[in-house]
C-alpha cells in the first residue's frame, strides 16, 4: 500500500511540474488545441475552406470536434463567398460550432453561433464535418458596411487614374 501511495504522489508531482493534468495517468487523456488569433475578416477568409453568409440558424444536437461534444447547428446558405456548397445559396447546411474544451467555459461568453443574424461563416472540414474555424473566430456578424465583406483577392480591374 506504501509503494502505490508513494507512486501516486511522485506521479502527481511529476504533473503538476509539467503543467498538466493526473486524468492522462489514469485514464484516456484530451487533447488540447492551441488556438491561432485572427486579427481581421480576410485573415479568417484565407483560413477557411468555405466562408458562407447564414440565416435561419436553428440548434441541431452535438457534434463531435476534436473529441468534444460541440453544438451543432442547421444553417441556411444566404451567399457562399468562399468555397462551393453543394446546391448553392438557399440550401440548409450542418455546422458545429468549435468549443475550446479545455477551458472550464468552453464557450466563453457564449456560442459564438447565437449572434445576431446574419452571421458570415468562416469554416473548415473536419471529419464530422462543416465547423468553425476557431472557437473564437468562426462566426462574425454581417454589416453592411464595406469594411466587414472579406476581399474575394486581388483586383483584375485596372487602376484609376
Amino acid at each position: 500500500m506504501r509503494r502505490i501511495l508513494t507512486a501516486a504522489l511522485i506521479a502527481g508531482a511529476l504533473c503538476a511540474v509539467a503543467g498538466c493534468s493526473a486524468a492522462p495517468l489514469v485514464g484516456e487523456g484530451v487533447a488540447c488545441a492551441s488556438w491561432v488569433a485572427y486579427e481581421t475578416d480576410e485573415q479568417r477568409a484565407a483560413a477557411a475552406d468555405l466562408v458562407i453568409v447564414a440565416t435561419g440558424i436553428e440548434r441541431d444536437g452535438t457534434m463531435s470536434i476534436l473529441g468534444y461534444d460541440a453544438n451543432a447547428y442547421t444553417v441556411r446558405v444566404a451567399e457562399v463567398e468562399k468555397g462551393t456548397v453543394d446546391g448553392g445559396a438557399g440550401t440548409s447546411l450542418r455546422v458545429g460550432s468549435t468549443a475550446d474544451s479545455c477551458s472550464a467555459r468552453p464557450y466563453g461568453d457564449g456560442d459564438q453561433m447565437l449572434q445576431a443574424e446574419p452571421l458570415r461563416l468562416f469554416l473548415t472540414r473536419a471529419e464530422s464535418g462543416w465547423t468553425t474555424l476557431t472557437p473564437f473566430d468562426g462566426a462574425r456578424p454581417v454589416d453592411d458596411g464595406a469594411t466587414s465583406r472579406p476581399s474575394p483577392g486581388p483586383s483584375t480591374s485596372a487602376p484609376d487614374d
